[in-house]
């Protein structure tokens, strides 16, 4: 019993499951099971919880969409739009700071833990708690918006499938009305496209947002602004060409992308603020706040990146067509999509593989059942759109417009009174 009492008091003097000399580790485990697994354990529990938290929170959004429909999207603007005032005070991004003084603790906690042999578990718990709870306050401020009812039925815009007509018919329409612009662009020695300042560009954004919720309103919220996303050059390995971070209501594009991409992606990312989290419609509310600019430059990005995707489509379905269609382009048109090609394969390897693979197991974990895919989806928006908005069919009658100064239309004329004669009647 002495020698117990001793042991005991070396063993609480150690951390756990460590031990000094000869003494046994089994007979702590064998004086204090619980204590051992309550302590090490329970960072680990309460990552546990908050994951156990977050999937029913998906769950139950998933089962009762219509009803989160009613109030979420407006919560997760109004608690973005503080958010954006508050972190938009500085240039850079906050939540990279915040990641990079994590990732740092991480790296010195694992020294640590080597020095003064720190129990795995215990370590293991402290990492991945605030992950967990980081991400269980992602899904409650923004991460939702994944079941929110689809653009196209806020915006009473009919899709559905489509022939290949249609997208051939799209493709060329968003590629004349690239070539307009193309030549207007202000380019380089080089050829390639010179953008104005990111202050100038946030400018143009806001403007293209207020024009474009006039016609609908679901593009009401904040507006950013949208920073510049630090570490470009490791975010272009992975692929990324902007990153929107609900936690911070944070919008960053990747300026080492090609500068005639960038009001598109500036675009496709404020979307994200505005409650549109699935791709393919943040990348078609991008595309349309990009053709209700006013600035000559966004507009040409948004039409680029229109064709751009249908005509990737057009390919796999005709090539013949799409060879006819590209091959009227602009010759300024075809160096920008060249030139994007080549910061595309530039970034090719197993680094921007793995990445895509992480990202698209996240969306699929919030629904998103096509991960990645998703992106190349918004050609059915796309085609939708130009059906609904440029071409005129034939059953269609123009309808008629009401004129207030006309007497006629404001009076019309009352359809003669006829009166019947009266049965005769026969006497008797």
């Amino acid at each position: 019993r002495g020698l117990g009492d001793v042991y005991k008091r070396q063993l609480e003097n150690c951390d756990i499951m460590t031990w000094n000399g000869s003494v046994c580790p089994g007979l702590y485990l064998k004086l204090y099971p619980k204590e051992i697994c309550m302590k090490n354990l329970r960072g680990i529990i309460v990552a546990a919880v908050f994951g156990a938290l977050t999937v029913l929170l998906q769950q139950l959004a998933q089962r009762y969409s219509l009803l989160l429909d009613m109030a979420y999207p407006f919560a997760s603007k109004t608690v973005q739009e503080v958010l954006s005032e508050w972190s938009g005070g500085v240039d850079f991004c906050v939540w990279q700071v915040i990641l990079a003084v994590f990732l740092i603790a991480v790296v010195v906690s694992i020294g640590l833990m080597i020095l003064f042999r720190w129990n795995f578990f215990r370590w293991l718990g402290w990492v991945l708690a605030p992950v967990s709870i980081a991400y269980f306050l992602f899904t409650c401020v923004w991460g939702l918006n994944y079941y929110n009812r689809p653009i196209q039925e806020s915006m009473k815009l009919e899709t559905g499938d489509y022939t290949v007509a249609d997208l051939r018919d799209a493709t060329e329409f968003y590629r004349q009305q690239a070539d307009r612009l193309a030549g207007q662009m202000n380019r380089d020695e080089n050829g390639d496209l010179i953008l104005a300042d990111l202050d100038a560009l946030n400018q143009s954004l806001e403007t293209a947002f207020d024009n474009l919720v006039w016609d609908y309103s679901i593009f009401s919220g904040s507006r950013g602004p949208v920073k510049a996303l630090g570490w470009d050059s490791l975010f272009s390995r992975f692929g990324a060409a902007g990153v929107t971070v609900g936690l911070t209501g944070e919008a960053a594009v990747n300026m080492d992308e090609y500068a005639a991409t960038i009001p598109f992606n500036m675009c496709h990312e404020v979307a994200h603020l505005l409650a549109i989290a699935v791709e393919d419609e943040a990348n078609f509310a991008g595309y349309l706040a990009c053709e209700y600019s006013d600035d000559p430059v966004f507009q040409y990005s948004g039409y680029m990146m229109a064709y751009l995707y249908c005509s990737n489509e057009l390919y796999k379905t005709d090539r013949e067509a799409w060879q006819e269609i590209r091959s009227q382009a602009a010759p300024e048109l075809l160096h920008d999509l060249n030139a994007n090609n080549q910061v595309y394969e530039e970034n090719q390897g197993a680094v921007r593989d793995t990445a895509q693979t992480v990202y698209d197991s996240y969306l699929q974990s919030n629904g998103q059942e096509t991960g990645v895919e998703s992106y190349n989806m918004v050609t059915g928006l796309l085609v939708a759109w130009h059906q609904e908005k440029y071409v005129i069919r034939e059953d269609e009658t123009e309808p008629t417009v009401f004129d207030p100064y006309n007497y006629d239309e404001v009076f019309p004329e009352s359809p003669a009174e006829t009166t019947e004669p009266a049965a005769s009647t026969e006497e008797g």
